[in-house]
């Protein structure tokens, strides 16, 4: 058995709170696969066949009594693929709204946490939708997030999909289930765990020591040049995105041209890429408000993750979370873009100077006894809705670096991917942003509550992303269309 981090455990814990799994889907053309065509039972069986790729396919969470003790991962002798593997097909020749309100009902279903947390669903009967050729269908993954992260996805994806056509053989496989351990030998662990506590305790805050001696300087240098818009250190609007949720998902994804972002970024000296799908984010949000009449005087803020894994430290999640400001104030694009720039600049700064290694550390002293009460209680009491938490971000954005060179599944060649993302209450509206074969693929994650257009708010993104291009790149923004297009 392996003991799950504070940090992964953590997603387990607030589990009690609602859905805590990430999902992702992906749209593949069958036409370069053995005989051009892929059914469900290739699928299933490309599947079972390299579940040796990540111990995630079979291990199940252990749970100590009463929550005492950070979770285990198990090898789960009680197994069945066919458990979690799904066959759907949309009605009627499904067009792309069928699929999106499909792929929202799976992702907002709960997991469960008695077997290995993962499900895959096979999606076929895809109708004439532009963008996707004939024959096209979707393979959608969910997992807790507790065992996997963007990075450690994106590992996962690269085990189950081949750089060609050709299929490379299954990897070796050598699993071996384990017996459940008794509630008793879950106790004793936890003993001997909490026995190692004060060495823990006292590297971390060793650790910390430097990290106190920085703060004061690195506050003060930011706080001589922020402005209370960059989202550091001032406080947030209020807006509908922070009002009540449920736990109804709606989605839909929109794709822009690599090149034409790219040559975006050059406009603002030390831009990112990055950097402007803050920018093309916070012009969607702009034109969004403004439409609705609720645009804030102040910018609306984000919080980006930045995720880094570093050789040897334990967990599937390793990351760090910073805020920027989304320049929602600034009319000119160009401006917005410059505005973002600084501002995720200046806060990937402060946190590189604090040093994310203490987070992480302090995370392995989560008291999921106490934490896991807490959360049912406020959950039975309703008390989210009376938890502003505008004050944290109006929205979060997540961006990934993916492979520029095709993926195929069992042949069938991947044309785009989409993500959905954990919601917690009051946050009804997140992005993620993942690079593929020269596209810049955007999930748009809302809650129907806050965001019952979102087919209008994707419009908004297509509009802020065009206005972000340079003159000389207006014929490359003539071919930025959503995936699909319309």
């Amino acid at each position: 058995m392996e003991q799950l981090s504070g940090l992964d455990a953590a997603f387990v814990y607030f589990e009690a709170a609602g859905g805590a799994h990430v999902s992702s889907f992906a749209i593949y053309d069958p036409a370069t696969a053995p005989g051009g065509t892929v059914n469900f039972g290739d699928v299933a069986a490309h599947i079972g066949a390299r579940l040796g790729a990540d111990r995630a396919f079979r291990s199940a969470l252990a749970r100590v009594p009463l929550d005492l003790d950070h979770p285990y991962w198990l090898r789960d002798k009680n197994f069945e693929l066919s458990r979690h593997l799904h066959h759907l097909t949309l009605p009627r020749r499904g067009d792309w709204r069928q699929l999106c309100e499909l792929v929202s009902e799976l992702h907002a279903q709960r997991m469960d946490l008695h077997r290995p947390p993962w499900d895959c669903y096979f999606i076929d009967g895809l109708g004439k939708i532009d963008g996707f050729p004939d024959g096209a269908f979707v393979v959608l993954f969910t997992m807790h997030h507790s065992a996997v992260d963007g990075i450690t996805g994106m590992g996962i994806v690269g085990a189950l999909h081949d750089p060609t056509p050709e299929i490379r053989p299954a990897p070796p496989d050598n699993w071996n289930p384990e017996p459940r351990p008794s509630p008793l030998n879950l106790l004793v662990r936890a003993a001997v765990s909490y026995a190692r506590r004060p060495p823990q305790l006292l590297s971390a805050a060793r650790h910390s020591v430097p990290v106190v001696a920085r703060m004061p300087v690195a506050v003060t240098r930011l706080m001589s040049t922020d402005r209370v818009e960059h989202g550091l250190f001032g406080g947030v609007p209020h807006t509908r995105f922070n009002d009540r949720t449920d736990s109804r998902r709606n989605f839909d994804g929109r794709a822009y041209d690599l090149a034409a972002i790219r040559a975006a970024r050059t406009r603002v000296r030390g831009a990112t890429v990055n950097d402007v799908v803050l920018a093309g984010i916070g012009g969607a949000l702009r034109r969004y408000l403004l439409d609705k009449g609720e645009l804030p005087e102040s910018s609306l803020v984000t919080v980006i993750a930045m995720q880094e894994h570093i050789k040897g430290r334990r967990g599937a999640n390793q990351l760090a979370v910073a805020r920027a400001s989304l320049g929602t104030n600034i009319a000119d694009p160009l401006s917005r873009l410059r505005a973002a720039h600084e501002s995720s600049t200046r806060s990937k700064a402060f946190i590189e100077a604090v040093g994310p290694r203490s987070f992480v550390e302090y995370a392995e002293f989560l008291p999921g006894a106490l934490l896991v009460p807490a959360i049912r209680l406020a959950r039975a009491a309703h008390l989210g809705q009376y938890w502003d938490t505008s004050w944290v971000a109006n929205t979060y954005v997540t961006t990934m670096r993916g492979p520029q060179s095709p993926l195929y599944l069992v042949g069938a060649r991947m044309i785009a991917s989409y993500g959905f993302t954990p919601f917690s209450q009051r946050n009804g509206l997140m992005h993620s942003a993942v690079s593929y074969c020269g596209r810049m693929l955007v999930s748009i994650n809302g809650c129907p509550a806050v965001l019952p257009d979102i087919e209008h708010y994707g419009d908004c993104m297509d509009a802020s992303f065009a206005e972000l291009l340079p003159r000389a790149d207006l014929d490359i923004a003539s071919r930025v269309r959503p995936i699909p297009a319309r």
